[in-house]
């Protein structure tokens, strides 16, 4: 993560310091750029099992490269190449496989606890959109963008965290086991982080768009980006014991661009 933010960085400023070289602004109808920000995902769906349904929000970090292909006054395409934290997290009484504590339990059985859950699943997300333009001035511009994205899935972790009794029912009323000598629930710890990366699909599809503001500073552009994406795979190889979830997220953004 750390080696792809300096070479972002280090690729950016060698061009620029290449560009200012020559004695004449560049005109050519390429850019390119780096940016970060964050990233705030979600995880939707459910396919109605309970161990992937009421999943809410976390926060993440993405950034990456940006190529810009100007082919008119107001078109562009947009292609980027950038790391993207996904996932979602699940805090309160939420179900768990029964098979985990009761090995004679059924698959479509569940128990209940009260714990911290996070789903962290990390891309390289490749997206291509069409870029439009509306100028606001001579330099700085508003801009949309839609399209396509591929992401490829680098690695994934379940977090958890908490303690809590074990029951039977989602109210938990029911306590799954009682201790002798305090005739309380028994309590379990949750803190574990559980690679879970064989069990999420490792591509994923997508449609993402956004709008964006630039101002032309010095050389190159400071633009200010705010996008959505939303997967259209299933992210659970298994969904019939896992769910079926598709990841989404809202990413803004700060980047600078160069002309080539």
């Amino acid at each position: 993560m750390k080696r792809l933010i300096v070479i972002s960085f280090v690729l950016v400023c060698s061009m620029s310091l290449i560009a200012q070289s020559s004695s004449e602004k560049s005109v050519s109808p390429f850019t390119v750029g780096a940016f970060g920000g964050l990233n705030i995902p979600d995880l939707t769906g459910g396919g109605g099992n309970p161990l992937s349904s009421n999943w809410s929000s976390r926060s993440g970090l993405a950034y990456g490269l940006t190529f810009n292909w100007n082919t008119g006054t107001h078109f562009a395409w947009r292609v980027d190449v950038l790391y993207s934290s996904e996932g979602g997290q699940h805090n309160g009484m939420q179900a768990l496989t029964a098979s985990s504590f009761n090995p004679l339990a059924s698959t479509n059985t569940y128990y209940y606890a009260n714990y911290n859950n996070a789903s962290i699943m990390n891309y390289v997300e490749v997206p291509v959109m069409a870029k439009y333009s509306f100028p606001l001035s001579r330099s700085s511009k508003f801009y949309v963008d839609f399209g396509p994205y591929v992401g490829f899935l680098l690695n994934a972790k379940q977090k958890t965290s908490g303690s809590s009794p074990v029951y039977e029912d989602a109210a938990g009323t029911i306590p799954l086991t009682v201790n002798p000598e305090t005739a309380l629930p028994y309590s379990v710890s949750f803190d574990a982080s559980t690679p879970i990366t064989d069990q999420i699909h490792t591509v994923n599809f997508g449609l993402t768009g956004g709008i964006g503001f630039s101002q032309e500073v010095g050389f190159g552009s400071v633009f200010v980006d705010f996008r959505g994406a939303y997967g259209l795979t299933v992210v659970q190889k298994n969904s019939a014991a896992d769910g079926s979830n598709h990841i989404g997220n809202l990413l803004l953004s700060l980047g600078y661009s160069i002309p080539l």
